[in-house]
C-alpha cells in the first residue's frame, strides 16, 4: 500500500486507529509496518510544511511588485 498518495487526514485516522491501547495487541505485523509508514510519512510532510520559503520583492516600477522565489 502507498501511503504517499494518501491525504494527511487519512494518515492520521491510520496511525491513530491503529494506535489505541485496545487494538494494538490485535495488530498483525501488516498493521505495525503501515502504523510505521504512516507515522513517517506524516513526520516528513511536517518537516517539509515547516520550512520557509525565501522570497525576496521588489518594485520593477512604483505600481508593479515583482516576487522571485529562490
Amino acid at each position: 500500500m502507498n501511503l504517499r498518495t494518501k491525504p494527511t487526514w487519512e494518515l492520521r485516522a491510520i496511525v491513530k486507529a491503529l494506535s489505541l491501547p485496545v487494538s494494538s495487541f490485535l495488530n498483525t505485523d501488516e498493521d505495525n509496518q503501515r502504523l510505521e509508514q504512516a507515522q513517517i510519512v506524516l513526520y516528513e510532510r511536517r518537516l517539509k510544511n515547516s520550512q520557509p520559503i525565501k522570497m525576496e520583492v521588489k518594485w520593477l516600477d512604483q505600481f508593479t511588485l515583482h516576487y522571485a522565489l529562490d
